[in-house]
Protein backbone atom coordinates (compact mmCIF):
# COMPACT_ATOMS: atom_id res chain seq x y z
CA UNK A 1 0.00 0.00 0.00
CA UNK A 2 0.97 3.23 -1.25
CA UNK A 3 1.52 6.31 1.75
CA UNK A 4 1.49 9.55 0.16
CA UNK A 5 3.78 12.38 2.51
CA UNK A 6 3.74 15.78 2.43
CA UNK A 7 7.01 15.79 0.24
CA UNK A 8 8.20 15.46 -3.40
CA UNK A 9 10.25 12.07 -4.32
CA UNK A 10 12.87 14.53 -5.25
CA UNK A 11 13.43 15.88 -1.23
CA UNK A 12 12.60 12.77 -0.19
CA UNK A 13 15.36 11.27 -2.19
CA UNK A 14 17.87 14.26 -1.21
CA UNK A 15 17.11 13.76 2.54
CA UNK A 16 17.57 10.24 2.73
CA UNK A 17 20.67 10.32 0.47
CA UNK A 18 21.73 12.80 3.36
CA UNK A 19 20.76 10.63 6.11
CA UNK A 20 23.39 7.76 5.20
CA UNK A 21 26.33 10.17 3.85
CA UNK A 22 26.29 11.47 7.16
CA UNK A 23 25.73 8.57 9.10
CA UNK A 24 28.23 5.85 7.26
CA UNK A 25 32.04 6.66 7.67
CA UNK A 26 32.51 5.91 3.87
CA UNK A 27 29.45 5.62 0.77
CA UNK A 28 29.56 4.97 -3.17
CA UNK A 29 27.36 5.03 -6.18
CA UNK A 30 26.75 1.94 -8.02
CA UNK A 31 26.40 3.12 -11.47
CA UNK A 32 25.62 1.52 -14.40
CA UNK A 33 24.77 3.80 -17.05
CA UNK A 34 21.18 3.98 -17.32
CA UNK A 35 19.02 6.88 -16.67
CA UNK A 36 18.08 5.37 -12.83
CA UNK A 37 21.82 5.46 -11.74
CA UNK A 38 22.32 8.62 -13.80
CA UNK A 39 19.79 10.40 -11.47
CA UNK A 40 21.21 8.92 -8.31
CA UNK A 41 24.49 9.39 -8.95
CA UNK A 42 23.78 13.01 -9.96
CA UNK A 43 21.51 13.33 -6.28
CA UNK A 44 24.54 11.84 -4.29
CA UNK A 45 26.98 14.75 -6.01
CA UNK A 46 24.47 17.41 -5.01
CA UNK A 47 23.97 16.33 -1.20
CA UNK A 48 27.83 15.33 -1.11
CA UNK A 49 28.61 19.18 -1.95
CA UNK A 50 26.37 20.27 0.91
CA UNK A 51 28.12 18.15 3.25
CA UNK A 52 31.71 18.64 2.05
CA UNK A 53 31.90 14.76 1.30
CA UNK A 54 33.26 15.05 -2.11
CA UNK A 55 34.65 13.14 -4.11
CA UNK A 56 32.02 10.92 -4.29
CA UNK A 57 33.18 7.33 -5.33
CA UNK A 58 31.04 5.83 -8.08
CA UNK A 59 31.66 2.40 -9.40
CA UNK A 60 30.99 1.15 -13.04
CA UNK A 61 31.14 -2.37 -14.07
CA UNK A 62 31.73 -2.36 -17.94
CA UNK A 63 30.56 -5.85 -19.22
CA UNK A 64 31.83 -5.46 -22.91
CA UNK A 65 28.72 -5.85 -24.41
CA UNK A 66 27.52 -2.62 -23.75
CA UNK A 67 26.12 0.84 -26.35
CA UNK A 68 29.45 3.01 -26.82
CA UNK A 69 26.42 5.39 -26.28
CA UNK A 70 26.38 3.91 -22.34
CA UNK A 71 30.06 3.99 -22.58
CA UNK A 72 30.69 7.58 -23.21
CA UNK A 73 27.98 8.60 -20.69
CA UNK A 74 29.45 6.74 -18.15
CA UNK A 75 32.91 8.27 -19.02
CA UNK A 76 31.22 11.91 -18.67
CA UNK A 77 29.66 10.85 -14.72
CA UNK A 78 33.40 9.60 -14.26
CA UNK A 79 35.03 12.62 -15.60
CA UNK A 80 33.69 14.73 -13.63
CA UNK A 81 35.48 17.00 -10.70
CA UNK A 82 33.33 15.50 -8.04
CA UNK A 83 33.56 12.17 -8.80
CA UNK A 84 36.34 9.40 -7.55
CA UNK A 85 36.18 7.36 -10.43
CA UNK A 86 36.32 3.31 -10.56
CA UNK A 87 35.79 1.57 -13.71
CA UNK A 88 35.97 -2.14 -13.48
CA UNK A 89 36.21 -4.10 -16.58
CA UNK A 90 36.72 -7.73 -14.99
CA UNK A 91 36.60 -10.99 -16.33
CA UNK A 92 33.24 -12.41 -15.08
CA UNK A 93 30.25 -14.85 -16.08
CA UNK A 94 26.83 -13.32 -17.49
CA UNK A 95 23.67 -15.06 -18.42
CA UNK A 96 23.72 -15.27 -21.99
CA UNK A 97 19.77 -16.22 -22.68
CA UNK A 98 19.82 -16.96 -26.31
CA UNK A 99 21.86 -20.11 -26.75
CA UNK A 100 22.35 -23.74 -25.06
CA UNK A 101 26.00 -23.68 -26.45
CA UNK A 102 27.42 -21.11 -24.71
CA UNK A 103 25.47 -20.39 -21.68
CA UNK A 104 27.34 -17.94 -20.27
CA UNK A 105 29.37 -15.27 -21.89
CA UNK A 106 32.99 -14.50 -20.04
CA UNK A 107 33.35 -10.53 -20.28
CA UNK A 108 36.38 -9.36 -21.58
CA UNK A 109 37.57 -12.34 -21.49
CA UNK A 110 41.71 -12.54 -22.45
CA UNK A 111 41.95 -15.89 -24.64
CA UNK A 112 39.22 -13.39 -26.92
CA UNK A 113 40.85 -10.35 -27.02
CA UNK A 114 40.77 -9.87 -30.82
CA UNK A 115 37.03 -10.57 -30.79
CA UNK A 116 35.92 -8.33 -28.24
CA UNK A 117 32.57 -6.26 -28.87
CA UNK A 118 34.63 -2.96 -27.76
CA UNK A 119 38.54 -2.26 -27.11
CA UNK A 120 39.23 -2.16 -23.42
CA UNK A 121 39.02 1.66 -22.34
CA UNK A 122 42.76 2.84 -21.48
CA UNK A 123 41.27 5.48 -18.99
CA UNK A 124 43.59 5.60 -16.03
CA UNK A 125 41.12 4.67 -13.70
CA UNK A 126 40.20 1.36 -15.52
CA UNK A 127 40.66 -1.50 -13.03
CA UNK A 128 41.58 -5.13 -15.46
CA UNK A 129 42.60 -7.93 -13.40
CA UNK A 130 46.06 -7.18 -14.73
CA UNK A 131 46.30 -3.80 -12.85
CA UNK A 132 43.87 -4.66 -9.88
CA UNK A 133 44.96 -4.08 -6.31
CA UNK A 134 45.30 -7.74 -4.59
CA UNK A 135 43.16 -6.64 -1.55
CA UNK A 136 40.17 -6.64 -4.30
CA UNK A 137 41.21 -9.78 -6.33
CA UNK A 138 41.12 -11.72 -3.29
CA UNK A 139 37.06 -10.77 -3.65
CA UNK A 140 36.45 -11.92 -7.15
CA UNK A 141 38.88 -14.81 -7.70
CA UNK A 142 36.90 -17.55 -9.55
CA UNK A 143 34.29 -17.44 -11.75
CA UNK A 144 30.83 -16.73 -9.74
CA UNK A 145 27.81 -15.51 -11.39
CA UNK A 146 26.05 -14.84 -8.41
CA UNK A 147 28.63 -12.12 -6.91
CA UNK A 148 28.36 -8.98 -8.10
CA UNK A 149 31.75 -7.37 -8.21
CA UNK A 150 30.18 -3.54 -7.37
CA UNK A 151 29.16 -5.62 -3.87
CA UNK A 152 32.54 -7.22 -3.75
CA UNK A 153 34.04 -3.46 -4.27
CA UNK A 154 32.23 -1.95 -1.59
CA UNK A 155 34.38 -4.66 1.18
CA UNK A 156 37.04 -3.48 -1.18
CA UNK A 157 36.96 0.04 -0.13
CA UNK A 158 36.67 -0.75 3.77
CA UNK A 159 39.86 -2.91 3.66
CA UNK A 160 41.71 0.34 2.59
CA UNK A 161 40.28 2.67 4.81
CA UNK A 162 39.27 1.15 7.60
CA UNK A 163 35.99 1.45 7.86
CA UNK A 164 33.57 -0.94 9.82
CA UNK A 165 30.39 0.06 7.45
CA UNK A 166 30.21 1.15 3.58
CA UNK A 167 27.01 2.70 2.14
CA UNK A 168 26.31 1.27 -1.08
CA UNK A 169 23.62 3.69 -3.21
CA UNK A 170 22.20 2.42 -5.97
CA UNK A 171 19.63 3.50 -8.50
CA UNK A 172 17.01 1.04 -8.22
CA UNK A 173 13.10 1.79 -8.55
CA UNK A 174 9.99 -0.19 -7.32
CA UNK A 175 7.91 0.23 -10.40
CA UNK A 176 10.04 -1.26 -12.57
CA UNK A 177 8.97 -4.68 -11.95
CA UNK A 178 7.49 -6.70 -8.98
CA UNK A 179 10.89 -8.17 -7.72
CA UNK A 180 12.42 -4.23 -7.77
CA UNK A 181 9.77 -3.92 -5.27
CA UNK A 182 10.44 -7.05 -3.15
CA UNK A 183 14.30 -5.46 -3.09
CA UNK A 184 12.66 -2.76 -1.02
CA UNK A 185 9.76 -4.28 0.91
CA UNK A 186 11.30 -7.84 1.81
CA UNK A 187 12.99 -8.63 5.44
CA UNK A 188 14.24 -11.95 4.55
CA UNK A 189 18.23 -12.55 5.23
CA UNK A 190 18.16 -8.70 5.99
CA UNK A 191 19.10 -6.37 8.61
CA UNK A 192 17.13 -3.03 8.17
CA UNK A 193 18.64 0.27 9.29
CA UNK A 194 15.49 2.02 7.40
CA UNK A 195 12.83 1.51 4.76
CA UNK A 196 15.45 1.92 1.90
CA UNK A 197 18.68 0.52 3.71
CA UNK A 198 19.85 -2.75 4.22
CA UNK A 199 22.73 -5.46 4.96
CA UNK A 200 21.96 -9.03 3.15
CA UNK A 201 23.00 -11.66 5.48
CA UNK A 202 25.57 -14.26 4.62
CA UNK A 203 27.00 -12.04 1.79
CA UNK A 204 29.13 -8.37 1.58
CA UNK A 205 29.43 -8.40 5.69
CA UNK A 206 30.13 -4.96 5.77
CA UNK A 207 28.35 -3.08 2.50
CA UNK A 208 24.94 -1.72 3.08
CA UNK A 209 22.56 -1.20 0.62
CA UNK A 210 20.62 1.96 -0.27
CA UNK A 211 17.87 2.44 -2.05
CA UNK A 212 16.93 6.30 -2.21
CA UNK A 213 15.40 6.75 -5.36
CA UNK A 214 12.88 3.64 -5.02
CA UNK A 215 9.29 5.71 -4.93
CA UNK A 216 10.20 7.61 -8.07
CA UNK A 217 8.24 7.19 -10.78
CA UNK A 218 9.52 6.65 -15.03
CA UNK A 219 8.21 10.50 -15.35
CA UNK A 220 10.10 11.54 -11.98
CA UNK A 221 13.70 10.91 -13.54
CA UNK A 222 12.60 12.75 -16.91
CA UNK A 223 11.29 15.41 -15.50
CA UNK A 224 14.42 15.54 -13.41
CA UNK A 225 16.85 15.74 -16.33
CA UNK A 226 14.19 18.21 -18.25
CA UNK A 227 14.84 20.75 -15.11
CA UNK A 228 18.25 20.07 -14.50
CA UNK A 229 19.57 19.90 -18.09
CA UNK A 230 22.05 17.39 -17.09
CA UNK A 231 23.51 14.68 -19.51
CA UNK A 232 22.16 11.15 -19.72
CA UNK A 233 22.75 7.83 -22.11
CA UNK A 234 20.90 8.91 -25.71
CA UNK A 235 19.94 5.55 -26.14
CA UNK A 236 16.59 6.28 -24.37
CA UNK A 237 15.69 8.57 -27.34
CA UNK A 238 16.82 6.34 -29.89
CA UNK A 239 14.12 3.60 -27.78
CA UNK A 240 11.58 5.85 -27.74
CA UNK A 241 11.39 6.43 -31.20
CA UNK A 242 11.69 2.87 -32.17
CA UNK A 243 8.37 2.64 -30.11
CA UNK A 244 9.64 0.82 -27.34
CA UNK A 245 7.78 0.45 -24.08
CA UNK A 246 9.09 2.45 -20.89
CA UNK A 247 9.29 -0.79 -19.25
CA UNK A 248 11.14 -2.55 -21.59
CA UNK A 249 13.95 0.22 -21.98
CA UNK A 250 16.80 -1.09 -21.23
CA UNK A 251 20.64 0.26 -21.80
CA UNK A 252 22.80 -2.45 -19.93
CA UNK A 253 24.33 -5.67 -20.85
CA UNK A 254 22.61 -7.28 -23.58
CA UNK A 255 21.97 -10.98 -23.39
CA UNK A 256 20.69 -11.16 -19.55
CA UNK A 257 17.58 -13.10 -18.78
CA UNK A 258 15.36 -9.79 -18.96
CA UNK A 259 17.42 -7.66 -21.32
CA UNK A 260 17.64 -10.41 -24.40
CA UNK A 261 14.21 -9.74 -25.26
CA UNK A 262 15.32 -6.41 -26.88
CA UNK A 263 18.43 -8.01 -28.57
CA UNK A 264 16.82 -6.26 -32.21
CA UNK A 265 17.45 -3.19 -31.10
CA UNK A 266 21.03 -3.57 -31.16
CA UNK A 267 21.32 -3.76 -34.96
CA UNK A 268 18.99 -0.45 -35.43
CA UNK A 269 20.84 1.60 -32.69
CA UNK A 270 24.27 0.80 -33.11
CA UNK A 271 25.18 -1.55 -35.73
CA UNK A 272 28.56 -1.20 -35.66
CA UNK A 273 28.26 -2.81 -32.62
CA UNK A 274 26.13 -5.60 -33.59
CA UNK A 275 28.38 -6.56 -35.78
CA UNK A 276 30.67 -7.01 -33.11
CA UNK A 277 28.02 -8.84 -30.60
CA UNK A 278 27.34 -11.47 -33.49
CA UNK A 279 31.04 -11.77 -33.82
CA UNK A 280 31.77 -12.67 -30.14
CA UNK A 281 28.59 -14.39 -28.60
CA UNK A 282 27.03 -17.55 -29.87
CA UNK A 283 23.54 -17.37 -30.30
CA UNK A 284 23.32 -13.52 -30.60
CA UNK A 285 21.78 -13.43 -34.09
CA UNK A 286 19.20 -16.84 -33.16
CA UNK A 287 18.36 -13.77 -30.24
CA UNK A 288 18.03 -11.09 -31.93
CA UNK A 289 15.29 -12.68 -34.34
CA UNK A 290 13.44 -14.71 -31.82
CA UNK A 291 14.01 -13.67 -28.32
CA UNK A 292 10.96 -11.23 -28.46
CA UNK A 293 8.71 -13.62 -30.40
CA UNK A 294 6.36 -16.51 -28.61
CA UNK A 295 9.77 -18.93 -28.48
CA UNK A 296 10.42 -18.29 -25.02
CA UNK A 297 7.01 -17.93 -23.60
CA UNK A 298 4.07 -19.38 -24.03
CA UNK A 299 3.43 -22.99 -25.67
CA UNK A 300 5.84 -25.27 -26.79
CA UNK A 301 4.99 -27.47 -30.05
CA UNK A 302 6.14 -31.03 -31.14
CA UNK A 303 5.81 -33.19 -34.08
CA UNK A 304 1.94 -34.27 -34.29
CA UNK A 305 3.30 -37.62 -35.22
CA UNK A 306 5.22 -38.41 -31.94
CA UNK A 307 4.26 -37.91 -28.11
CA UNK A 308 6.19 -35.73 -25.75
CA UNK A 309 8.06 -38.17 -24.34
CA UNK A 310 9.36 -39.62 -27.57
CA UNK A 311 10.01 -35.92 -28.39
CA UNK A 312 12.55 -35.43 -24.99
CA UNK A 313 15.09 -37.89 -26.44
CA UNK A 314 14.71 -36.20 -30.05
CA UNK A 315 15.41 -33.02 -28.53
CA UNK A 316 18.43 -34.20 -25.96
CA UNK A 317 20.26 -35.63 -28.61
CA UNK A 318 20.04 -32.33 -30.08
CA UNK A 319 22.39 -30.46 -27.52
CA UNK A 320 25.91 -30.31 -27.04
CA UNK A 321 27.35 -32.92 -24.49
CA UNK A 322 27.79 -30.64 -21.81
CA UNK A 323 24.43 -29.25 -22.06
CA UNK A 324 22.77 -32.67 -22.14
CA UNK A 325 24.39 -33.95 -19.02
CA UNK A 326 23.12 -31.15 -17.71
CA UNK A 327 19.37 -31.54 -18.31
CA UNK A 328 19.41 -34.93 -17.74
CA UNK A 329 20.76 -34.35 -14.38
CA UNK A 330 17.91 -31.80 -13.65
CA UNK A 331 14.87 -34.22 -15.03
CA UNK A 332 16.60 -37.04 -13.22
CA UNK A 333 16.56 -34.82 -9.97
CA UNK A 334 12.68 -34.22 -10.81
CA UNK A 335 11.99 -37.29 -11.44
CA UNK A 336 13.52 -38.48 -8.25
CA UNK A 337 12.26 -36.23 -6.11
CA UNK A 338 8.39 -37.33 -6.97
CA UNK A 339 9.53 -40.87 -6.65
CA UNK A 340 10.40 -40.06 -3.05
CA UNK A 341 7.90 -37.33 -1.66
CA UNK A 342 4.33 -39.08 -3.65
CA UNK A 343 5.49 -42.53 -4.57
CA UNK A 344 7.10 -43.97 -1.65
CA UNK A 345 5.37 -41.40 0.81
CA UNK A 346 2.00 -41.10 -0.02
CA UNK A 347 1.77 -44.11 -2.73
CA UNK A 348 1.10 -42.62 -5.54
CA UNK A 349 2.28 -44.68 -8.91
CA UNK A 350 4.61 -43.41 -11.91
CA UNK A 351 1.69 -43.97 -14.07
CA UNK A 352 -0.48 -41.73 -12.40
CA UNK A 353 2.22 -38.20 -11.57
CA UNK A 354 4.25 -38.92 -14.64
CA UNK A 355 2.16 -37.97 -17.74
CA UNK A 356 2.86 -37.20 -21.37
CA UNK A 357 1.07 -33.31 -21.36
CA UNK A 358 0.83 -30.50 -19.00
CA UNK A 359 -3.15 -31.21 -19.92
CA UNK A 360 -2.73 -34.83 -19.41
CA UNK A 361 -1.82 -33.93 -15.38
CA UNK A 362 -4.35 -30.95 -15.32
CA UNK A 363 -7.11 -34.03 -16.35
CA UNK A 364 -5.41 -36.57 -14.17
CA UNK A 365 -5.22 -33.91 -11.04
CA UNK A 366 -9.11 -33.15 -11.30
CA UNK A 367 -10.07 -37.02 -11.87
CA UNK A 368 -7.79 -38.03 -8.51
CA UNK A 369 -8.17 -34.69 -6.71
CA UNK A 370 -4.58 -34.48 -6.50
CA UNK A 371 -2.96 -30.87 -6.65
CA UNK A 372 -0.70 -29.96 -9.61
CA UNK A 373 2.30 -29.93 -7.32
CA UNK A 374 1.77 -34.00 -7.27
CA UNK A 375 2.49 -34.17 -11.48
CA UNK A 376 5.45 -33.60 -13.88
CA UNK A 377 5.03 -34.09 -17.51
CA UNK A 378 7.67 -34.55 -20.51
CA UNK A 379 6.23 -31.54 -22.07
CA UNK A 380 7.39 -29.24 -18.75
CA UNK A 381 11.15 -31.32 -19.71
CA UNK A 382 10.69 -30.34 -23.47
CA UNK A 383 9.72 -26.59 -22.57
CA UNK A 384 13.04 -26.21 -20.19
CA UNK A 385 15.30 -27.45 -23.61
CA UNK A 386 13.14 -25.38 -25.92
CA UNK A 387 13.08 -21.90 -24.20
CA UNK A 388 16.85 -22.98 -23.07
CA UNK A 389 15.64 -23.32 -19.07
CA UNK A 390 19.47 -24.50 -18.43
CA UNK A 391 19.03 -24.23 -14.77
CA UNK A 392 15.39 -25.45 -14.83
CA UNK A 393 13.96 -22.39 -12.94
CA UNK A 394 10.42 -23.67 -14.35
CA UNK A 395 10.99 -26.40 -11.86
CA UNK A 396 12.15 -24.46 -9.16
CA UNK A 397 16.22 -25.48 -9.33
CA UNK A 398 19.19 -22.43 -8.46
CA UNK A 399 22.61 -22.31 -8.95
CA UNK A 400 23.75 -25.12 -6.64
CA UNK A 401 27.98 -24.88 -6.19
CA UNK A 402 27.88 -28.17 -8.18
CA UNK A 403 25.99 -26.03 -10.64
CA UNK A 404 28.57 -22.99 -10.81
CA UNK A 405 31.43 -25.74 -11.31
CA UNK A 406 29.71 -27.11 -14.88
CA UNK A 407 29.15 -23.58 -16.09
CA UNK A 408 33.57 -22.51 -15.35
CA UNK A 409 33.96 -26.14 -17.29
CA UNK A 410 31.24 -25.31 -19.77
CA UNK A 411 33.37 -21.36 -20.45
CA UNK A 412 36.42 -22.91 -20.36
CA UNK A 413 35.40 -25.15 -23.66
CA UNK A 414 34.17 -21.64 -25.33
CA UNK A 415 37.61 -19.87 -24.66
Amino acid sequence: MKHHQDVDVYHAARQRIREQILSFPDFYVSFSGGKDSGVLANLVIEVATEEGRLPVKVVFSDLEAIFQETARYAKSIMERPEVEPYWLCIEELEHNGSSVYERFFKTWDRGQRERWVRPMPDMPYVITRENAPPAFLKYIEGIQIDRWSIDMFGEYLCDVSGAGAICNFIGLRSEESYGRYMAVASQKNRVKKNDYTYLTKNEAARTWTSLPIYDWLFSDVWHYYAITGHDYNRVYDSMYRLGIAYSQMRTCFAFGEEQKRNLWLWQQIEPETWDRMVQRVEGANFGKLYNHTNINRGQVKKPDNITWKEYLPILLNSLPPLAKANFEEKFEIAFRYHRVMYEEKEGIPPDVYIQDSRRDAKAKAREMGLGIKYFISYETLCGAIIKRDFVFKKYGFGYSDKMLKRIEKMQEGCS
